[in-house]
C-alpha cells in the first residue's frame, strides 16, 4: 500500500474551520488513510485529543501503523450511526470541539479492482465499504427484483434509463451470474451506447453510485451521523462535511438549515427563545482551481461548516 494513497480535499479550508481550540478534542469521521487525520494532528497540542474513526478495515489497518507512535490519537472502527457506541466500548468520554466527515471514496478504494468500487477496475462486484458485514453488490444485483435494481439507481444514482439498465441485468442474469464490475459495465454501456461518454461522463458512472450508496446505506448513515453530532460537540465545537454528490450535500444543507432556525411553528410568537442547535459558518466552499488541477477528484466537493449553539 504505498504512502500516498490519498489526497486529502479542500484540507486547508477543512482545518482554518476546523480547530479553534489547539488542546481541544477532535474526531475524524472519515479517517480513510489519515489525509485530515494528519493535518489536525499537525495542528493541536500534547492536550489536544484526536479520535479518527472509519468502517474500512484496510483503512483502520493502515492509520493503526502510521499513527501507532502518536499518543494523542485513537482510533475506532465503526459505521456513522455507531460512532457513540464505539466510543463508549473505548471508555471515550469525550465531547468535541471539532468533527470532520469526508464522505468521498478514497484513491485507494477506486483503484483497488478488489474491492469492485470502480468500473474502470475489472474486479469482483463488492462494493462493501466494510468486507466483513453485509451483503455484495454480486449478491443481490443477482438476487434483487427488477423493480427494486431500477429504483435503487434511479434514487441513488440518479440514472434516466435506470429501468432499461434494470430490464437487461435481469435477462443477462439468467443466462449467466453477473460477478464482475467489467460484466455490469458491459450491460449498462450497451444500454446507453447512443449516449456514450454525454456529458464527460462514463455511462456506468451513474449506475455503480447508486447500486454503492445503497450497498452501504450511505445516505441514512450519513442522517443518523448528523442526528448524533449535536450530542457529541461541545458548544462552539465546529461540524465540517465535505460531500460530493448532489445527494449527501442536500442531505447536509438540509440538516444544517432545520438545525439553524427557530421552529417556524414558534417563530411567530413574542419573546420566542432561540433554540436553534447550529449556527451555519460557511454554507458552500469549493475547491480552488489550482487543487482541482492537481487532484481532478476534488472538482465535485463541497464543504459546509456549521457551529454548535
Amino acid at each position: 500500500m504505498p504512502d500516498l494513497i490519498h489526497e486529502p480535499v479542500l484540507l486547508k479550508e477543512s482545518l482554518m474551520n476546523l480547530i479553534r481550540n489547539y488542546s481541544g478534542n477532535y474526531l475524524d469521521a472519515t479517517a480513510g488513510f489519515g489525509g485530515h487525520s494528519s493535518g489536525i494532528l499537525d495542528i493541536i497540542n500534547q492536550e489536544g485529543t484526536l479520535v479518527s474513526n472509519d468502517r474500512d478495515q484496510d483503512s483502520i489497518n493502515y492509520i493503526t501503523k502510521r499513527f501507532s507512535e502518536n499518543p494523542n490519537m485513537q482510533i475506532l472502527k465503526s459505521n456513522f450511526s455507531q460512532i457513540s457506541q464505539a466510543l463508549k466500548k473505548k471508555n471515550l468520554k469525550l465531547k468535541f470541539d471539532g468533527i470532520i466527515a469526508d464522505l468521498g471514496m478514497s484513491s485507494y478504494q477506486l483503484d483497488n479492482a478488489e474491492r469492485g468500487f470502480s468500473f474502470m477496475r475489472k474486479g469482483n462486484l463488492d462494493m462493501r465499504m466494510d468486507q466483513q458485514q453485509g451483503i455484495t453488490a454480486k449478491d443481490w444485483i443477482n438476487t434483487a427484483s427488477e423493480n427494486e435494481i431500477a429504483n435503487v439507481i434511479w434514487r441513488y444514482g440518479e440514472e434516466s434509463s435506470s429501468r432499461k439498465i434494470a430490464s437487461e441485468i435481469v435477462k443477462k442474469r439468467k443466462i449467466k451470474l453477473i460477478g464482475t464490475t467489467e460484466s455490469l459495465c458491459e450491460i449498462i454501456v450497451d444500454v446507453k451506447k447512443n449516449t456514450f461518454y454525454k456529458n464527460k461522463k462514463h455511462p456506468a458512472t451513474k449506475t455503480f453510485q447508486g447500486i454503492r450508496i445503497f450497498i452501504n446505506n450511505e445516505l441514512g448513515e450519513l442522517e443518523l451521523f448528523l442526528e448524533n453530532s449535536l450530542e457529541l460537540l461541545n458548544p462552539k465545537g465546529r461540524l465540517c462535511i465535505i460531500s460530493f454528490h448532489s445527494l449527501e450535500d442536500r442531505i447536509v444543507k438540509r440538516f444544517f438549515r432545520d438545525q439553524s432556525r427557530i421552529d417556524p411553528n414558534l417563530s411567530r410568537l413574542p419573546n420566542v427563545q432561540d433554540t436553534s442547535s447550529l449556527k451555519v459558518i460557511a454554507k458552500k466552499i469549493k475547491p480552488m482551481a489550482s487543487e482541482i488541477r492537481l487532484n481532478p477528484r476534488s472538482r465535485s466537493a463541497v464543504l459546509r461548516v456549521a457551529e454548535r449553539t
